[in-house]
């Protein structure tokens, strides 16, 4: 367990990345560049944050689905 004062560091180490360009609704839009001011976080930030948690959501059901095709 962490003493209070003890530093935490992260050791954070890049992925390779490639850069897409998609369409969005001007609408969806600035809506987006309102919840990532409202957050305090960047545009990209925000939109990286968004697919991660959609991707994990549909990873982890992709993996039980999987599971249960494998036990029947």
């Amino acid at each position: 367990m962490n003493k209070p004062n003890e530093e935490i560091t992260l050791h954070i180490q890049p992925r390779p990345s490639e850069k897409v360009s998609i369409s969005i609704p001007k609408d969806t839009l600035e809506s987006l560049k309102t919840i990532a001011h409202n957050q305090d976080m960047s545009l990209e930030a925000l939109l990286k944050f968004y697919i991660g948690q959609g991707l994990r959501q549909d990873l982890a059901k992709l993996s039980c689905e999987s599971e249960i095709t494998i036990h029947q």
